[in-house]
């Protein structure tokens, strides 16, 4: 709670080690450059329409909030694999639910 009002971020705040597909080779503060700390998906929805031509992941190579979930490898291959197995319709409303973060 911050100033008694409940936030829910929806991240660990953690570094994980995405894989080689997300390595981009500079390692800082102890990282790898297959690791990131999660980060907030608060606010995700909005990223597009505060500026259109934003892009997902740490360098904005993801043009989509599909496509950022798909570049993930390492330790978040498991969920890559997880969202790709959901049926379409499913695959659908979670990315909806994200767009109205």
């Amino acid at each position: 709670m911050i100033n008694d009002q409940r936030i829910w971020p929806y991240t660990d705040l953690l570094l994980h080690d995405l894989g080689p597909g997300l390595d981009d080779g500079v390692s800082e503060r102890g990282a790898a450059g297959s690791e990131w700390r999660t980060a907030p998906l608060w606010g995700l929805g909005l990223t597009q329409r505060v500026n259109a031509s934003a892009g997902f992941l740490h360098d904005g190579r993801a043009r989509t909030i599909e496509e950022a979930i798909l570049w993930h490898g390492g330790e978040a291959k498991t969920a890559k694999t997880r969202f790709v197995g959901l049926p379409k319709q499913r695959r659908e409303d979670l990315l909806a639910w994200l767009r109205q973060l």
